[in-house]
């Protein structure tokens, strides 16, 4: 059985965090933030970056809720019970919990479709969610191209309209080019960024929610294993 630590997802977000908090930290301090959203005045970069806060926060909430059902899990492992009285009302009683309703379920002797049915519901509960997450890291890659194609069209467009090209002029046309190249790369290299930093986040909540869920499915297995020994034994007595 897989050792699933309580409150191991949570403590793992807060270590990344922190990291990511230094660097952004760091970069703001030394100015390279101010001047990335500064030079763009699509303000795209900025969007990407408040979305990539949203969805850390996002994962703030999944790694403790993971975490809250890590910690249910070890009290019903650590709570005493008979293995007669493995399913009943009271060693399940406590709040809403995915965990608890999945383990409560397979101890009542449910058909195995049923045990399915419930193991996609734990799944989707620990770890459905997830999938808000990648969709916005994909999302801000896709902001980020967004901002390239929009940076060219800016830079193209500052030469468009020019038929005669004078010496006075080279200084501006090459601003409004340098601000359209700027846009371009600034947005493609803040959602590539971006978009890894939440990965790993997400990949670290859907391994968690991985380890979490193997864990649950094995004490289901033992807690069904000894209530059928216990009504075997019972039915043996009389």
């Amino acid at each position: 059985m897989s050792t699933q630590g309580p409150y191991k997802a949570f403590l793992y977000w807060l270590l990344l965090a922190g990291v990511f908090s230094f660097f952004i930290f760091l970069s703001w301090d030394l100015g390279f933030l101010n001047t990335l959203f500064e030079q763009d005045i699509t303000r795209i970069s900025l969007f990407i970056f408040l979305l990539f806060v949203l969805a850390s926060i996002h994962c703030c909430y999944r790694s403790w809720f993971l975490s809250c059902q890590s910690v249910v899990l070890a009290q019903l492992k650590a709570a005493p019970y008979d293995e007669g009285e493995a399913c009943s009302t009271s060693w399940f009683s406590g709040d809403a919990s995915p965990v608890r309703a999945y383990i409560s379920g397979v101890s009542l002797g449910k058909s195995e479709s049923d045990k399915v049915i419930l193991a996609e519901l734990l799944s989707e509960t620990l770890k459905g969610s997830h999938q808000v997450g990648w969709f916005v890291a994909a999302l801000v890659i896709k902001l980020g191209l967004l901002g390239t194609v929009v940076g060219f069209v800016l830079m193209l467009s500052s030469i468009s309209g020019i038929e005669e090209l004078d010496i006075s002029d080279i200084k501006d046309l090459m601003q409004q080019m340098t601000q359209g190249m700027g846009v371009a790369m600034n947005t493609t290299m803040i959602g590539l960024i971006s978009s890894m930093l939440l990965g790993v986040q997400l990949l670290l909540l859907d391994r968690c929610a991985d380890g979490l869920i193997v864990d649950v499915v094995d004490f289901a297995q033992l807690v069904e294993h000894g209530s059928e020994g216990a009504d075997d034994n019972a039915s043996v007595s009389t």
